[in-house]
């Protein structure tokens, strides 16, 4: 009796990406392969990955540099690298002063970093074109792919802007000020409300979610 082999795609998912997005992975048959990793939300070869957006963060991944930064190191790493704009774009566009800026920003990415655009709805739809790409382009190969993630070597100055930019409204731009101003990371992350606020660019809403991320106890220590 002649058995019939079923195929299974696998993605390597950022352990950070959206819960839903990897359940409905797991639903359409991909396997989910959780790993922390960067650049990129999801890898499917050595050559192909895909970073996911939703509209919202798009948006402000424009005006804090964040969205240059991103996809210009993944079109480092992946030869083949896509962006999913997730969201209804339509409505969001309607309800922005300029919609010229997001199609500026598109026509930046796709020309200068040679990155494709996919728009999906929602989380559903998403899960359902990384699934679709994932199948087809792991099917066609006979043999069974080895699916890795390609790490990217980072100087110490580079880690060191990731770290600033891990704070709230933090882009590339603003990190580079903050450490030429205060010098070490260190000295960015116990600066005074006073000393941050002495930034241009920043004002009192982001040094507070700054200082309430920094300062802030975590959950379940009065346990």
């Amino acid at each position: 009796m002649q058995m019939c082999v079923i195929f299974m795609s696998k993605i390597i998912v950022d352990t950070r990406e959206s819960y839903w997005v990897k359940k409905n992975l797991m639903k359409l048959g991909t396997q989910v392969i959780e790993r922390t990793i960067s650049p990129a939300d999801y890898v499917f070869s050595e050559e192909c990955a895909v970073e996911r957006k939703e509209f919202k963060d798009f948006l402000s991944s424009i005006y804090d540099g964040r969205l240059f930064e991103q996809t210009q190191r993944l079109s480092a790493v992946y030869e083949n690298a896509y962006l999913v704009v997730e969201g209804a774009v339509a409505q969001g566009l309607n309800e922005i002063p300029n919609p010229l800026v997001f199609w500026g920003a598109l026509a930046k990415v796709v020309s200068e970093r040679n990155i494709s655009i996919i728009f999906t709805l929602n989380e559903n739809h998403t899960a359902m074109f990384l699934h679709s790409l994932a199948k087809k382009l792991q099917e066609k190969n006979k043999k069974k792919i080895v699916v890795r993630h390609k790490p990217k070597f980072y100087t110490l100055r580079q880690k060191q802007l990731f770290a600033v930019q891990s704070l709230p409204n933090i882009g590339s731009r603003r990190a580079e000020n903050l450490l030429k101003r205060f010098r070490s990371v260190r000295n960015v992350f116990t600066a005074s409300v006073k000393d941050l606020l002495s930034i241009e660019g920043l004002g009192k809403k982001t040094v507070s979610k700054i200082k309430e991320l920094l300062d802030t106890k975590y959950p379940g220590l009065e346990m």
